[in-house]
């Protein structure tokens, strides 16, 4: 028998709009209205549109941002809305990041670029800007990394800005470990403006027995950073994360193994780090053997190797929900028919994990939800992955899915989607209280011929309201449509 309850979603269409060829899409929501910032490198173009009958009601062509631009990031602040670009400058060897603020009411770019960084020197290999935002959105943390010729040093650089973007405090300190032995994992802020960032070191970088998980904090009034060690109960750390809290600490939380010669995850764990970089009330859940199995068939289950926590939502009462996905890249070894050996990589994003803990810590309820989906790496997440959607009573997640996957038995492994095909547009709905699983269809891409589903992306997904979402789609490849889907009754 399935082992979940089937409901049909309701959706409606707006008029179409001619299509705004673009790579970056993003979208904010404010009461009635929707708005969505489009680039493609020389253009820039701002849209509004009314959430409830989904039509274009103003759009706006700019042609004014510099030569060679990045939008970096977007996001609201205490109501004002933001765009982040920057620019780099080989030549003279500095870059640069730029805010440019939004007015929501007009449709319309309110003021020319306002520049927040400059720093000299060129972003370290595999670095960008980073954005974080403490929990009350009092501060915004900026960080990037800049290359060190000797060595192959890196300097570190953090900016923690005020909801006006006026800068709180800055710092840049070298990393005490080389690039070659040494990754960042992952930066958080407080209400405070002290910095938290996560390090894995290693001894030797081919034996992964030899990491070591490192929490540093940096505070205003500092100029060098307090390190301490991460371990939880001598218990190997597999995945580990910073999320922010509205209390005076950040939450370390993340997957453990429960030995070293395994790749599977066995269990997950949260901390709680302060700015004194003390680490306390450790919570520890083992993934229990049946979630481990679950869904795999007569496969050995192994894909809880790839357990990444992308979620900790903290509740009114004191309880914590963790959501964890499984993603990671596959690389294949084929031959050219030259017969020119050539390696192909694909990204992975499986099985949804989503635990819920009361507030004393203890288990609540754990649920593995059945997802498969793959594309080639060159193509990015595309389709792929899921949307987080909150709600009073539920946790929504919404996914693209293989339509053969619409029934499954516990005993059944769901089939691959492929990123650019069509297919089922899918959520779980997940009840907050005891984990009961109802999967919503959605759509059926296959069978509605008005949409081509090869331009959905999760990050075009904007909730409305506790009810609905609205998600952009193209059609027939020269204008786009707004869909609304209407997943909780």
């Amino acid at each position: 028998m399935p082992y979940v309850i089937f409901a049909q979603s309701n959706v409606s269409f707006g008029t179409p709009y001619l299509e705004v060829q673009a790579p970056y899409k993003t979208y904010f929501k404010k009461g009635n209205e929707i708005l969505a910032i489009k680039a493609d490198g020389k253009h820039v173009v701002v849209q509004k549109f009314s959430s409830i009958d989904l039509n274009l009601t103003a759009s706006k062509e700019y042609n004014d941002f510099p030569k060679g631009y990045k939008i970096e990031y977007a996001t609201t602040i205490h109501g004002s809305f933001y765009v982040f670009y920057s620019l780099a400058d080989k030549k003279n060897k500095s870059i640069q990041l730029f805010s440019r603020e939004i007015d929501f009411e007009q449709g319309t770019f309110s003021s020319d670029s306002k520049q927040i960084i400059s720093s000299s020197g060129q972003l370290a290999d595999h670095s960008h800007f980073g954005f974080h935002m403490s929990y009350d959105h009092s501060k915004l943390l900026v960080h990037y990394g800049l290359s060190v010729s000797k060595d192959n040093g890196r300097v570190i650089a953090v900016h923690v800005f005020n909801p006006a973007l006026e800068t709180v405090w800055k710092n840049q300190f070298k990393s005490s470990f080389t690039a070659e032995r040494s990754e960042d994992l992952d930066y958080a802020v407080d209400n405070d403006g002290n910095v938290y960032f996560l390090t894995e070191v290693w001894k030797n970088k081919q034996d992964s027995s030899t990491a070591q998980i490192n929490l540093s904090i940096i505070k205003p009034t500092t100029t060098e950073p307090t390190t301490r060690s991460v371990a939880v109960d001598k218990k190997m750390i597999h995945k580990i994360g910073l999320f922010e809290s509205p209390d005076h600490y950040v939450l370390c939380a993340g997957f453990y193994k429960k030995n070293i010669n395994t790749s599977i995850a066995g269990g997950l764990f949260v901390l709680k780090a302060d700015a004194t970089g003390r680490l306390y009330d450790e919570i520890m859940i083992d993934i229990s053997s049946s979630i481990i199995h679950q869904y795999t068939g007569t496969v050995v289950a192994d894909k809880e190797g790839h357990l990444t926590l992308k979620e900790v939502v903290l509740e009114q009462d004191g309880s914590l929900t963790l959501i964890g996905e499984n993603a990671y890249l596959e690389q294949k070894r084929y031959y050219t028919p030259k017969g020119l050996a050539a390696n192909a990589y694909f990204i992975h994003y499986d099985d949804i994990l989503i635990t819920k803990l009361d507030s004393s810590g203890k288990l609540s309820w754990m649920k593995k939800l059945p997802k498969q989906q793959v594309g080639r790496s060159e193509e990015g997440i595309g389709q792929m992955s899921y949307s987080y959607i909150p709600n009073e009573k539920n946790y929504y997640l919404v996914f693209l899915d293989n339509a053969t996957n619409k029934t499954l038995s516990q005993d059944e492994a769901p089939v691959n989607y492929i990123n650019g095909n069509v297919g089922l547009l899918t959520a779980y709905e997940v009840n907050k209280e005891n984990g009961a699983v109802n999967k919503i269809t959605i759509i059926n891409t296959e069978d509605n011929q008005t949409i081509d589903v090869s331009s959905f992306s999760t990050n075009k997904i904007i909730s409305i309201d506790a009810s609905n979402f609205v998600v952009e789609f193209l059609k027939k490849q020269k204008e786009e449509v707004l869909m609304k889907a209407t997943i909780a009754q």
